[in-house]
């Protein structure tokens, strides 16, 4: 899917689950993923007090330390600020129109935006 080696961001957006965060750290600090940010309600590796969480570290096996980091109020600020550094936004979903992400090449650097979004909110 990814074509070139460097500038491969994620974006976290509103995923509620401290478990699932942290496994996508995991698997983000396998791939060598340039660097995460966590906007909405997404839940980071420190507590709003500064100190780790230890259910997050469990399952993220210490990546939060190696993997670079951020918290973001403004999803759409931060969109606008990768764009203007010329970095790819896409936006991986399950979808009817959805294309295969096997099928599509992007370059880097790019941004993946990895959201939950509950389908019965969305009056489908």
């Amino acid at each position: 899917m990814l074509q070139g080696k460097e500038g491969v961001f994620l974006i976290l957006h509103n995923i509620r689950s401290v478990y699932n965060v942290g496994s996508i750290f995991r698997s983000a600090d396998a791939i060598a993923v340039t660097k995460i940010y966590l906007t909405g309600y997404t839940p980071a590796p420190v507590d709003r007090f500064g100190r780790s969480r230890k259910d997050f570290s469990k399952v993220s096996l210490g990546a939060e330390k190696s993997v670079l980091w951020e918290t973001r109020k403004n999803i759409r600020a931060l969109l606008r600020e990768l764009k203007q550094k010329h970095v790819r936004i896409v936006a991986l979903e399950q979808h009817s129109r959805s294309v295969d992400y096997k099928k599509v090449k992007v370059r880097t650097p790019a941004a993946l935006i990895l959201e939950y979004r509950c389908v019965a909110a969305r009056g489908r």
